[in-house]
This record gives structure tokens, sequence and C-alpha cells, in this order.
């Protein structure tokens, strides 16, 4: 499937820095109407004042209420979605396995996993209204290589 970028309905997941930002910056030199979501407010604010007409939600997509507010807001804006970049993502603690806490391991998985699954499960109905779409779903290479003293964010 194509779908052009010009005028495409795209959301960004942790799009107020990083790599998310970066993405951000080349759907809008494509022409793409965006909504982007972040837990930093203060990148967002900065992101707006750069791109006026892109529109910005605080999420944590680890919260299914946070991510159900983020496609309301993102479904009034731009009246449907395209194409769904699934960015957010933690590095989670660092240290040997048997000293991390089930908190801290839960909290990586929940981010790194759950917001995954969360944003999809909302975005799929949107794509099939629109005819299709695309998603993509940003990894590491932590993944593949693993890191040393990176449990959570390896499996993740």
């Amino acid at each position: 499937m194509e779908i052009a970028c010009q005028a495409a309905r795209v959301m960004v997941t942790a799009g107020g820095s990083g790599i998310g930002r970066v993405v951000v910056e080349t759907f809008v030199a494509a022409g793409a109407r965006l909504h982007v979501c972040d837990v930093d407010r203060e990148a967002l604010a900065t992101l707006q004042a750069a791109h006026p007409a892109i529109g910005t939600t605080v999420a944590d997509v680890a919260d299914a209420a946070h991510v159900d507010q983020l496609f309301t807001e993102a479904q009034q804006q731009l009246g449907g979605l395209d194409i769904l970049i699934n960015n957010a993502g933690i590095a989670g603690p660092t240290g040997p396995v048997e000293t991390l806490s089930l908190a801290d391991w839960e909290r990586t998985m929940a981010v790194n996993i759950n917001g995954q699954f969360l944003c999809t499960r909302r975005a799929v109905p949107l794509l099939k209204a629109a005819g299709g779409g695309l998603i993509v779903n940003l990894a590491s290479a932590a993944g593949v290589f693993g890191f040393p003293n990176r449990t959570p964010y390896a499996a993740s």
C-alpha cells in the first residue's frame, strides 16, 4: 500500500525531542498533518511554537486513559489517521537483573510494550476507517544485541 505524505494524518508518540522530533520534522517537511504526544510538556510547547499547526497532547502511553484522551484529541484535530509512529520508549533501570525491582521492570514494559499495544489498539479502527494505513513501531538494537545490565530494555 502506498500512502503519500502530502496531507497524510500522522500521529507520533514521544515526538517532542530526540528521534521522535526528527520524525515529526520529516513529516512536516513532507506536508503531513500531525498530532504529537510526549510526557514532556515543555518539549511539546517548543514543538508547537515552531509548528503551530501541529496538535499536541501531554500523554504517558503506558496509561490507557492517557492514550484514550490522546486519540480523542487527535481524531478531533485530524479527522482520522493514516500513519501511527510508535516511538515512545524508555531505557529503564541499569544494573544486574537480581538487583532490579519489579516496579522498575514493570514501568519499562508498560511504556515500551504496553504503550505500543495501547496506541495500536486505538489506531487500527481509525486506519480501517481511512481504508488502510501504516503503523511503524520503533525499536532498539538492544533487542538483538542486548546490553549488559539493561535487562528490561533489552527484553522490551
